[in-house]
């Protein structure tokens, strides 16, 4: 209320008050608290943390059931597990990572960002072959799945593996239905040890 005050005086010294009729005074000084009123109720709110808040998440219990759920299906775990084999002396290997957390992008203009931004929100890699020294990623793998829609994400797919590959990161595709070996993966990621 520190500003309130302050406006007041301001109003207060700015105005003669020897030369308006103390009903003008009136008016004044009511108009003055009614805006300070109006501006104490259109400031934004903080959340809340009160008995009331603490209430809701004590009995929450009640309301919501939670039960964990499978990070991965059969075949990914297959792929996971192979791939571990394969690169386990080379690289870390996550899974489900977001693409946003990958990359640090720098769009210039708002609209390119917000576009950039909308293509990439839900966008997740299956695996990703993360460097123990530097952590940073090398290689993306992305599984081709059975009964995915090629056209509706082609436009996704193209600016994800050019965001990828501007960023020096290796863009590899596996098919989910085919059994690889690990010999055949190491081929795949590039692995092979030069004799």
């Amino acid at each position: 209320m520190d500003l309130f005050g302050r406006v007041l005086e301001k109003v207060l010294e700015w105005l003669p008050l020897a030369s308006h009729p103390p009903l003008s005074q009136l008016l004044v000084a009511g108009l003055i608290l009614l805006t300070g009123f109006v501006f104490v109720l259109m400031r934004p709110r903080r959340r809340q943390s009160g008995p009331a808040h603490d209430a809701w998440i004590d009995g929450i219990e009640e309301r919501v059931t939670a039960k964990p759920q499978p990070l991965l299906n059969d075949a990914e775990v297959s792929v996971f597990n192979l791939l571990l084999l394969a690169v386990r002396d080379h690289f870390l290997l996550l899974s489900k990572v977001p693409l946003r957390n990958l990359l640090q992008l720098r769009v210039e203009d708002d609209s390119s960002k917000r576009a950039v931004a909308q293509a990439l929100r839900n966008v997740t890699v299956d695996f990703v072959l993360v460097h123990p020294g530097t952590r940073l990623p090398v290689k993306a793998v992305f599984l081709e799945k059975p009964g995915d829609d090629a056209t509706a994400s082609q436009a996704q797919e193209w600016l994800r593996e050019a965001l990828l590959l501007k960023a020096g990161i290796a863009v590899i595709w596996l098919d989910q239905e085919v059994r690889y070996s690990v010999e055949q993966l190491t081929h795949l990621l590039d692995l092979e040890e030069e004799p």
